[in-house]
């Protein structure tokens, strides 16, 4: 079986097709264009929207939700991440509480259904950016338990605690059960 990834992000590709091959799927998984991303308040919604009307169909959408700023960047992470810096989320976080949680939906249509499944990573905003990477975000978030950033932390450690590795689990098991014999 051949199931269409709609993402921009080879990292989700490769991690799906590994989940599936520790559950002996031998499905091929390829990447393909995601659609136009819808305004929505949930990464669910925009799951949902992405796989409407598509069969054999992989979606995963995710962000930072920050309670004290309304749940703000949420659905609109990447898109902050690309036109901000992180003094400009600390300036927002100046007297306020610094709870926040990344959320993950991964779905799959597969037989004319739709299922999502959800992951969360709970944790605070450091106060400045700790470590390097690419994406700022993960200089900032520290995940509940710990005491680094996610830029500190080596990929496997950041897996571990992630929501990708809650919501694609999920995930990979409904796929491996619904296509098994």
């Amino acid at each position: 079986m051949k199931l269409s990834f709609y993402t921009r992000n080879p990292r989700k590709v490769e991690l799906l097709r590994g989940l599936l091959a520790e559950r002996g799927v031998t499905a091929e998984v390829v990447q393909a264009e995601p659609p136009p991303e819808i305004q929505a308040d949930t990464c669910e919604q925009v799951v949902v929207h992405t796989l409407k009307g598509v069969q054999n169909g992989v979606a995963e959408d995710s962000g930072l939700f920050i309670p004290a700023l309304g749940g703000f960047p949420g659905v609109i992470t990447a898109y902050v991440q690309e036109r901000l810096r992180p003094e400009h989320l600390l300036r927002l976080m100046r007297g306020r509480r610094r709870e926040a949680v990344f959320r993950s939906a991964a779905g799959v249509a597969l037989s004319g259904e739709v299922r999502v499944f959800t992951g969360e990573m709970h944790g605070v905003i450091a106060p400045r950016p700790l470590g390097k990477s690419e994406h700022w975000l993960d200089t900032l978030f520290i995940p509940r338990g710990e005491s680094r950033s996610l830029a500190e932390m080596s990929e496997a450690e950041r897996f571990e605690v992630s929501d990708w590795k809650r919501s694609f689990t999920a995930l990979a098991e409904y796929i491996a059960q619904t296509l098994s014999p």
